[in-house]
């Protein structure tokens, strides 16, 4: 173990650099080395002989990085090329007083919550963790940690424009449900702070349609033909001669719709026939209201529907289809957590690392939603706990 000698401003800091694992589970990446278990999920780290398998990864890959240096810096010497590390490399060696995420049983535990108000933003899916039943846990346990929602002032809300107001300053934190993009850590660190996105929860997203669409379920390749209009009527899904009208949100706005575009639609884009809608809400009552009608959301803002019809889907173009809800009228939380339902994902906080009090507020955040009370709290809200 090795000491990184970081230059912030006029002030050079030592910090002891650890090679960092990444948790195969929940995808946390900032587990030390040493550890046995992620310190999110408790999923086990170790390799059956015993020994961190990146611990075995960090060592090849530091003899490898000693050679590429020697050989940078020969090159820089023969030809003049720059050796300056790329801005997310060196913005993640920043130093932190709030690294490490802690696993507690009540929010009262909880210590190092900030005193003061903060501004909060981001995914419209995480809605159901900004009800009552949370901000009252949280206000019981640290009544002077209060917290405000924000929306944008141009345009919706959602996971995309959250991070934009993140990277501007305008908020201590936020929800997201789509992973942060290599160009928005870049954007950090252009800015002097690092972004971090620690998952929280995993979702499902439910796909539903006009109670007047009576199937049995869609493939994935056929969801992703309606939703590129390669398909346009619902006979040619086994359905009734009408045509397919399909509904989402801004490609801009949401972290479902950007998800659901790369994962479902691989990035094709959406088709002509789709039409744009606020929100999810807005989507519901466009669904429920339009013969042949069809849109998606997060399962936790589906699963109380009743004038919307909600379809089981099958992986590739298979007919082993798999509902989202169980017979009860919840989510399928097994069926999430074991991937048989084919959409899934984490849902994130991500924190603002700039060694301040955003950076507190957002990792106390965390800390209070990963306790063991706050993932009941999480489930209570339609969500799968993660740990």
């Amino acid at each position: 173990m090795g000491h990184l000698l970081i230059h912030r401003g006029p002030k050079t800091v030592m910090k002891t650099q650890n090679t960092a694992v990444r948790c195969s589970k929940c995808g946390y990446n900032n587990n030390p080395g040493t550890a046995a278990a992620c310190l999110v999920c408790g999923k086990p780290l170790r390799d059956p002989a015993g020994v961190p398998w990146r611990i075995w990864l960090g060592a090849v890959a530091g003899l490898l990085t000693v050679g590429g240096i020697l050989f940078i810096l020969r090159s820089s010497l023969d030809e003049g090329v720059s050796t300056s590390a790329p801005l997310a490399a060196q913005i993640d060696r920043y130093p932190s007083r709030f690294e490490r995420i802690k696993l507690y049983s009540q929010m009262a535990e909880v210590p190092n919550v900030p005193t003061g108000l903060f501004n909060y933003g981001g995914s419209t899916t995480l809605a159901p963790l900004r009800g009552p039943a949370i901000l009252d846990a949280l206000a019981v346990a640290h009544p002077s940690f209060r917290l405000r929602y924000v929306d944008p002032l141009d345009g919706a809300p959602g996971s995309g424009t959250g991070i934009a107001m993140l990277l501007r300053g305008e908020l201590s934190f936020s929800q997201s449900s789509r992973p942060l993009k290599d160009s928005e850590f870049v954007r950090a660190a252009t800015r002097g702070f690092k972004l971090e996105q620690l998952p929280i929860a995993i979702d499902g997203i439910a796909v539903f349609t006009h109670p007047g669409v009576p199937l049995t379920g869609l493939s994935i390749v056929q969801l992703r033909d309606i939703f590129t209009g390669k398909l346009t009527n619902w006979q040619q899904v086994g359905g009734p001669n009408l045509p397919i009208v399909p509904f989402s949100r801004n490609l801009r706005d949401g972290g479902t719709v950007d998800f659901f575009n790369e994962n479902v639609l691989r990035s094709r884009g959406f088709g002509p026939r789709v039409r744009v809608v606020r929100d999810t809400t807005d989507a519901l009552r466009s669904v429920a209201a339009t013969p042949g009608g069809i849109g998606y959301a997060s399962a936790s803002e589906v699963v109380s529907q009743r004038t919307v019809r909600t379809l089981a889907l099958s992986k590739g173009n298979g007919r082993q289809y798999v509902r989202p809800f169980t017979a009860g009228g919840t989510v399928d939380a097994e069926a999430f957590r074991n991937g048989s339902y084919p959409i899934t994902r984490r849902l994130f906080i991500l924190v603002r690392r700039d060694d301040g009090l955003d950076e507190q507020a957002g990792a106390a955040y965390t800390n209070l939603l990963l306790s063991g009370q706050g993932q009941r709290l999480v489930e209570e809200a339609g969500f799968v706990a993660i740990r």
